[in-house]
């Protein structure tokens, strides 16, 4: 995507309003940083809901890739039913 650039007035309470275009569907928050050159940069930020903070978790995240991967490879039984589901791991426990 082309680089594109405005300017923007500085208003009486150190407020700027961005042009519409510039900012992503459903984003209301933006981190802002500014450079050792001068430079002020906007960074859409996205907020999680804590209750699903955990998704985010770096062991959580491992255990997604691992899922997909076993998927992508055909490593996995479908069941017709919860109960038929649950009879399996029960026999496969007392193997252990």
């Amino acid at each position: 995507m082309p680089t594109q650039t405005k300017q923007v007035l500085l208003g009486k309470r150190n407020q700027i309003t961005l042009p519409r275009e510039f900012i992503p569907d459903h984003i209301t928050m933006f981190e802002c940083e500014q450079r050792d050159d001068g430079a002020i940069v906007l960074t859409p930020h996205i907020t999680i809901p804590a209750t699903q903070a955990f998704f985010w978790t770096p062991r959580w995240q491992k255990g997604e890739k691992a899922a997909s991967k076993d998927i992508e490879q055909g490593r996995l039984t479908r069941f017709r039913s919860g109960k038929e589901m649950l009879n399996e791991l029960t026999k496969r426990r007392k193997k252990k």
